[in-house]
């Protein structure tokens, strides 16, 4: 072998060649550790969630994209899924996810089912005054109707003598009602709800014509649009966006100040905006924290 203008024996070549190999791979290990992302200090969760190594959330998996299921019928997914699932790995804690129907969804929390809820649930001042609320995503509200919208639906107040789909116990279902009386004590029709368990079966309403329009959230509503968009269109609703919260009862303020911090180091590290990026909805929602106030 030549190494510029000496002949290097064999022996001197076996020496030769170790010494390169380990000034590379030391070269090559000393990258890859530059490269690595520095390990996080878990947020300190309670003891009671340290101790039984689990965040145990109740949400309403019938919610896609935010909180749906996948084709197994059993695995959980979704955009707030993924937030689920990054709130147990910011306090160092697995993330179990249960299943119930809205309607039964803060019963569960206040008998001990769960320690808090997901569930595409919106900041209310009567929610706000039983429960802490953990604010993380800001949207806004809509109606899917038929295609060509040709009752020329643009507001609830346009809903007056129509039926329209909504979930049960949802903001929407009250604001609905709110604005039914209104009419009402104004002299005109009032607004026929259909209130249903999911939104699954408002949107199947829809499809086989027994109600006018569908009501929920904007991220909702344009899934579903995905799923029919020959068939039906969305139309916006001029009314306040809704905050959606992190509800936990009021005795766990550890597991609050948990949370919080959890969130606002979400958003602050990017971990948030990669997840509404991942979905597709990073156009359709605000994202809340601490240093940015939704409310």
């Amino acid at each position: 072998m030549w190494i510029g203008n000496k002949i290097v024996k064999p022996s001197q070549q076996r020496a030769l060649l170790t010494t390169l190999l380990t000034t590379v791979c030391g070269g090559l290990l000393f990258v890859t550790n530059a490269s690595a992302a520095p390990a996080k200090d878990p947020i300190k969760a309670p003891e009671e969630i340290q101790a039984k190594g689990k965040l145990t959330f109740c949400s309403d998996l019938e919610n896609p994209p935010a909180e749906g299921m996948a084709s197994d019928g059993k695995t959980p997914v979704g955009a707030a899924v993924d937030i689920m699932k990054a709130l147990g790995d910011e306090m160092g804690v697995k993330s179990q996810i249960d299943n119930y129907q809205f309607s039964g969804i803060f019963a569960a929390l206040d008998t001990g089912k769960c320690d808090l809820i997901i569930a595409s649930l919106g900041n209310t001042p009567e929610r706000a005054q039983r429960y802490w609320m953990v604010d993380y995503w800001r949207v806004n509200t809509a109606l899917l109707v038929p295609k060509g919208n040709p009752l020329h639906l643009a507001s609830y107040e346009d809903l007056s003598g129509r039926s329209v789909a909504a979930l049960l116990g949802s903001r929407n279902a009250g604001l609905i009602k709110q604005i039914s009386d209104k009419l009402v004590s104004e002299n005109k029709k009032p607004i026929e709800q259909v209130l249903l368990g999911t939104n699954v079966a408002a949107f199947q309403n829809l499809g086989l014509k027994r109600v006018d329009a569908f009501a929920s959230d904007s991220l909702v509503i344009n899934y579903y649009l995905s799923k029919g968009r020959s068939r039906f269109e969305l139309v916006g609703v001029p009314v306040p966006p809704k905050t959606w919260s992190i509800a936990i009862t009021k005795a766990n303020v550890a597991l609050k100040d948990a949370v919080q911090a959890s969130i606002d180091r979400m958003n602050s590290d990017g971990q948030m905006a990669a997840i509404t990026k991942k979905w597709g909805i990073e156009d359709g929602v605000g994202l809340c924290s601490s240093a940015h106030s939704c409310e």
